[in-house]
């Protein structure tokens, strides 16, 4: 599983669409395992989400979004979380850290298989 921050650089983006590239980070047991970061790929309808969905982002952490990006990104089966600022590391370390009992018991039924 991925979360993606719509970002400037290493910076939460303030709004969505103006976004300039995406910082992902990949989830294992509950914690990050690998960070990337990819240009935009500009802001048709529903282009970002079926992006993010091809690679595997789960969740969404951005500043302001539009309902209209919010439905397509849903669509997608991604979870948007609006209103995050500052770095993007930061926000996806405190976004685990909120969600960390959801994480645990996802790790703990996969061991279980």
């Amino acid at each position: 599983m991925r979360i993606a921050v719509a970002s400037e650089g290493l910076d939460v983006s303030s709004h969505f669409s103006c976004c300039t590239n995406f910082n992902y980070y990949k989830v294992e047991n509950g914690t990050l395992a690998d960070s990337r970061n990819l240009p935009s790929q500009g802001h048709l309808c529903g282009s970002q989400a079926n992006f993010l969905r091809q690679i595997d982002v789960k969740v969404l952490l951005c500043g302001s979004i539009s309902e209209r990006d919010i439905e397509s990104m849903n669509a997608a089966g991604i979870t948007v979380v609006p209103g995050v600022s500052g770095r993007a590391i930061d926000a996806a370390f405190a976004y685990l850290e909120d969600h960390a009992a959801e994480y645990e018991d996802a790790a703990e039924l996969q061991t279980s298989l």
